[in-house]
């Protein structure tokens, strides 16, 4: 297997976090090898690699390539799929597998087609020896295959925690749209909030904000709850080392102070669902949680305030959004008094409405979608 020969993985980045998720693998142990557009080249050792999986905040997947090899026909990619790994060495029958496949600047010229002709190449291997075949899922696999084909130079990979590792497993409920876990993670790291102040997020919503500034503060690993199915398919998984780390990583975990962080929302739904989520975390409880508009918040100086104001269809219309932004504003200035604010901005528009100087801005992605993190500081 490639990775075991070289020990290079690659780790997948939502856009525009890049440079924060090189600055966390290396903090975590990892040689950055190469950035590329939402993602990232790096090798580790055995335990570094489980580290990473467990305790990355940023990253979405990481990958062990397990082959590359040029690829300038449809049938080549296929017989090479076929004879250079041994699928049923990686998996049974019984289990499920999913591929995720991208192609750019190729003789293969559609994504699809090209993960079909692997899925036929694993599939067939199956046949070959059991007289059957596992089945194929776009969702919920127990393991899952990514194939990476630019400039016909051909890449399978092993997706080594078998799900994004945004999804963290305490969000049993959301409002429309959340804000993805990776992307509060980012906002928590550009903020610099250690915990020296308290922390609020006066539109909390499902309390995604809140969870990973807990989850911040306490060192409780991204990977605590989440119920990764890849890293057990690797070819030299050495389970004991794993448990090894986790329990390590598991022992950095600290209390977090009552009303250290709090949160409010306008909707009694949202607040409940904050509640749920945060219960699942160890010290959720103390996260303090209000039904309240943030316009009838009692006076909250020295804070750092980070949310994630609602915007476009979440709200109705411009006008709604350009008022709400107004009021914000008017809040921060009036009700919060030597306190820093990190405001996630529908788009680069919406910043001057808050009717305050922006100390920076930066550019980040919700999805798809371009939105601004503006600082503003009120003394």
């Amino acid at each position: 297997m490639e990775y075991i020969n070289t020990g290079k993985y690659f780790a997948q980045v939502a856009g525009s976090l890049e440079a924060h998720a090189i600055s966390e693998l290396e903090s975590l142990g990892a040689k950055v090898l190469q950035e590329v557009p939402r993602g990232i080249r790096f090798s580790c050792d055995k335990a570094t690699l489980y580290r990473i999986v467990y305790c990355s905040r940023l990253l979405q997947r990481v990958l062990a390539p397990l082959v590359s090899f040029q690829c300038h026909s449809e049938k080549y990619l296929y017989n090479q799929a076929s004879k250079a790994i041994d699928w049923t060495s990686l998996f049974s029958p019984e289990q499920s597998f999913s591929i995720d496949s991208n192609v750019s600047n190729s003789h293969i010229s559609h994504s699809l087609y090209a993960g079909q002709l692997l899925k036929d190449a694993i599939c067939d291997s199956f046949r070959s020896k059991y007289g059957k075949r596992p089945d194929f899922k776009t969702q919920g696999a127990v393991i899952g295959f990514n194939l990476h084909i630019r400039e016909n130079w051909a890449t399978i990979a092993l997706d080594v925690t078998g799900i994004s590792m945004h999804k963290r497993g305490y969000r049993i409920g959301a409002n429309l749209a959340p804000l993805q876990e990776t992307l509060a993670a980012a906002m928590i790291v550009l903020s610099g909030w250690k915990g020296d102040r308290p922390l609020l997020d006066p539109m909390c919503g499902s309390g995604t904000i809140l969870a990973e500034a807990l989850m911040h503060y306490c060192s409780i690993p991204a990977g605590y709850l989440r119920k990764d199915t890849g890293m057990a398919h690797l070819p030299d998984f050495d389970a004991e080392l794993n448990s090894t780390i986790r329990k390590q990583e598991n022992t950095r975990i600290i209390p977090l102070p009552k009303g250290l962080i709090s949160g409010s929302d306008i909707s009694v739904g949202s607040i409940t669902y904050a509640e749920e989520n945060l219960a699942n975390l160890p010290g959720g409880e103390n996260v303090e949680l209000m039904v309240t508009p943030f316009q009838d918040l009692h006076r909250q100086s020295g804070r750092c305030i980070i949310t994630n104001p609602p915007y476009g269809v979440r709200l109705g219309n411009d006008e709604s959004t350009k008022t709400l932004y107004h009021e914000l504003g008017d809040f921060l200035k009036q009700k919060c008094p030597d306190s820093e604010s990190y405001i996630l901005c529908g788009n680069k528009e919406l910043v001057p409405e808050l009717h305050l100087r922006a100390h920076w801005k930066k550019s980040l992605k919700n999805g798809d979608i371009d939105v601004k993190l503006a600082k503003v500081i009120v003394k």
